[in-house]
């Protein structure tokens, strides 16, 4: 994806510092307002609750969306678990649509993406597999094996 964001500007408005925050701000091919919310604590005391961040990330997209296209809730969110998140960290992606084609076509960039990166995990994996273990497969793969474990345990 990173390819696809044009412009890309990190920045740190007012409210953000003290909350360990930052703003990425970017455009994508016909989509102008695109932006990553993302908490970044630089300790374990300054992690914030994540309740407490999503409620300032959600008032964060309504004043980005009314300071570029002039209506607040002309957004979409898209946020990831921890489970299936590249990074670590807590982030929010809002995008400022005014249109459902627009809407359309955030859909359509971020399922091309995540399919290519799908393939080309396969690919590397079948030519060299990793050498150091990807913490994300393992946290999904050691849920399921405890559910399975689980299940089996409830049938005896």
């Amino acid at each position: 994806m990173s390819r696809f964001m044009l412009d890309r500007q990190v920045l740190v408005p007012p409210g953000y510092a003290e909350r360990s925050c930052l703003l990425v701000k970017y455009r994508l091919p016909w989509l102008r307002h695109c932006f990553v919310l993302c908490h970044e604590p630089r300790s374990v005391a300054s992690v914030a609750k994540p309740a407490e961040l999503m409620a300032f990330f959600v008032a964060q997209a309504e004043q980005l969306a009314l300071g570029t296209v002039n209506d607040p809730q002309a957004f979409m969110l898209v946020h990831s678990g921890a489970s299936i998140r590249k990074r670590p960290n807590l982030h929010l992606h809002v995008f400022v649509v005014q249109h459902r084609w627009q809407k359309a076509w955030v859909y359509t960039v971020l399922g091309a993406k995540n399919i290519a990166l799908a393939v080309l995990s396969t690919v590397q994996g079948l030519v060299a597999p990793r050498s150091e273990p990807n913490p994300s497969i393992e946290r999904t793969f050691r849920g399921r094996l405890r559910r399975l474990r689980s299940a089996a345990h409830v049938r005896r």
